[in-house]
């Protein structure tokens, strides 16, 4: 059976672009599919970026960053007009930017085609089979024939499915709703924000260089029997923390929620998988990344196809060996503990209104004073909560 090159990426993001040079780089002839007209057509993301992967693959010197974030800021809202917020800054931090997907990956795969990566524009894979030794993959195009698929099609994860490899759970998965306000602060700043209608997941605000990106990624399955649009829930977001301003963009998209332990199957005979669709994600409380995995995940698997092609690409077990030696797999599992704490509804509803409460009393002078153990076992109490429960939570957070 004769092949249209040595590896085809499905997919041109993060990972896929990361892939295809990489692979490039090693030798093989390499085909990208990307559904959109453009790479970052589709993609409406805002977000973060840690750029430690990212420099160690490309030149960044021209790269469409935002802003380098400088400082952090973390609120807990818990009703009634009270909130917990802290902050930390550092003028001199330079290991992440707010970034607008849209331009970031369109530069990023211009990054590749100077490499000699070939690009397929506006092509839609619809389906993919296994025959004679590789997989072929049936397209809006065409029919694509690799013996080897480098799959970076996102979080549904269609090549995955399509071979009957992946089934979707809600339990599995987070939306993401976003926002693009025309107004901006003079400085990088990132706002996480946890406590908002009892949903579990929480908010954000990434101040780029002319907007804000807003908005919020929240546990499908906590929104599951609600009848309220995403877009309600973000403009609702939005007016509680208080920022005006024109909105210039509106989008969601799903997010992979999987952590270390429950990650799908990531290889398979001709294919390995990438990125979102891989499940890559870590949310340890504090830091939620899922760009610089994708990235680093895409150099593993351009990596891991030079050798498949010298082996057998009928076995990839190779690539998932190398990814449990990279940064990847080494975060997930250190962030799994927090990372799980972290589906529980009672974090983002009952912890947080019980701290607001204590601290509430704490500062309250009315002529009762109480000690800061007397309010908490009594807000405890008070929500039928168990103390030995938040002391194992606590526990399990600071890993």
């Amino acid at each position: 059976m004769s092949f249209d090159a040595d590896v085809v990426v499905v997919g041109g993001g993060l990972a896929g672009i990361s892939a295809a040079i990489t692979a490039t780089r090693e030798g093989l002839s390499v085909i990208v599919l990307e559904r959109g007209d453009y790479s970052g057509s589709k993609n409406l993301a805002g977000g973060r970026m840690y750029i430690h992967a990212l420099k160690d693959l490309v030149d960044i010197s021209d790269a469409p960053l935002e802003r380098k974030v400088e400082r952090e800021i973390y609120e807990v809202y818990c009703g009634n007009g009270r909130k917990i917020s802290f902050s930390y800054e550092d003028k001199n931090r330079g290991d992440s930017y707010t970034v607008l997907r849209a331009k970031f990956d369109q530069w990023f795969a211009k990054k590749a085609e100077e490499e000699g990566v070939l690009f397929s524009y506006s092509t839609l894979v619809s389906n993919a089979r296994r025959e004679k030794g590789g997989i072929t993959l049936e397209t809006n195009r065409g029919e694509v024939r690799a013996p080897l698929v480098i799959e970076a099609d996102g979080v549904t994860a269609g090549i995955s499915r399509y071979l009957g490899l992946r089934n979707l759970k809600p339990s599995m998965l987070m939306l993401g709703v976003k926002e693009v306000i025309g107004t901006t602060w003079d400085e990088g700043v990132v706002r996480t924000i946890i406590g908002f209608e009892g949903l579990k997941g929480g908010g954000f605000v990434y101040s780029n260089r002319d907007t804000l990106s807003i908005g919020l990624t929240v546990k499908v399955d906590s929104l599951q029997g609600s009848e309220v649009k995403a877009q309600d829930i973000v403009e609702k977001f939005r007016e509680m923390i208080g920022i005006e301003g024109p909105i210039l963009e509106y989008s969601a998209h799903l997010i992979p929620y999987y952590g270390y332990a429950n990650l799908p199957q990531l290889n398979a005979e001709n294919l390995i998988v990438t990125g979102d669709a891989a499940g890559f994600l870590i949310n340890d409380g504090f830091t939620i990344r899922g760009m610089d995995l994708a990235i680093e995940s895409g150099k593993v698997a351009g990596k891991a196809a030079k050798l498949i092609k010298d082996e057998n690409y009928a076995d990839t077990s190779i690539y998932v060996k190398m990814l449990e030696e990279s940064f990847v797999m080494r975060d997930m599992k250190k962030a799994w503990k927090s990372f799980s704490l972290l589906g529980e509804k009672r974090i983002f509803s009952d912890y947080p209104k019980v701290l607001c409460e204590v601290l509430g009393d704490m500062f309250l002078v009315n002529g009762e004073r109480r000690t800061l153990r007397e309010e908490l076992m009594e807000k405890i109490k008070e929500e039928n909560l168990n103390l030995t429960q938040m002391v194992l939570d606590l526990v399990r957070f600071i890993g």
